[in-house]
């Protein structure tokens, strides 16, 4: 089966909005019919690209780490149609998680653009309601163009960069009603191009 995956770069384990965000994102993939996986980069430990070179041989890492053993096999999977990439926002761009797995994900770009054409979305929450959420959205944007992705936006009528919501709402980010219709709209968006 077709499968979208959501790539959460939160460092919280628990009571993540980004997670939570992400998962409204992945459901409407999942009511169109495509299976759906969110890795959660906090749960794996791996460290940055050493650039030794490894990679550029074959699609394999020198480094003995979670991203290797675990996180390659995922991404390679050739049913993998999309990426949702999510984050929140740290210091107007994105965390150093997200960072850290974008620089090792150099291995699906040398071992035959591996992400190429694969439909691309791009979801942050930032603490203020214009806390650097577009700013963030670009890193995303500039790494999937890199790798040769189909980079979507969410969806009419919200239709912007991605999916934009606030967590520091007085209400916490339930109360974030058009940052959520983003996240929403960036499934729809999505699904119907990842199904194309």
């Amino acid at each position: 089966m077709t499968k979208i995956l959501g790539i959460c770069g939160s460092p919280n384990k628990e009571n993540s909005t980004t997670l939570s965000s992400l998962r409204k994102t992945l459901d409407v993939c999942a009511r169109e019919g495509f299976d759906t996986e969110i890795i959660e980069l906090s749960r794996y430990s791996f460290g940055g690209c050493i650039d030794c070179g490894a990679c550029k041989k074959k699609l394999t890492c020198s480094q003995k780490d979670d991203f290797k053993t675990h996180l390659i096999p995922k991404l390679s999977d050739e049913n993998v149609s999309g990426i949702v990439f999510a984050s929140p926002v740290y210091f107007g761009g994105i965390t150093g998680q997200m960072k850290t797995f974008i620089d090792r994900a150099v291995i699906f770009r040398r071992n035959g653009f591996l992400f190429a054409n694969k439909v691309a979305g791009a979801l942050t929450v930032g603490r203020s309601r214009n806390g650097g959420q577009e700013l963030a959205t670009l890193d995303i944007v500039k790494a999937a163009l890199i790798h040769g992705m189909v980079i979507v936006p969410d969806a009419a009528p919200t239709s912007h960069f991605g999916a934009n919501l606030w967590s520091g709402h007085p209400d916490g980010i339930d109360g974030d009603t058009i940052g959520l219709d983003t996240a929403v709209n960036l499934g729809v968006n999505m699904a119907r191009h990842a199904r194309k």
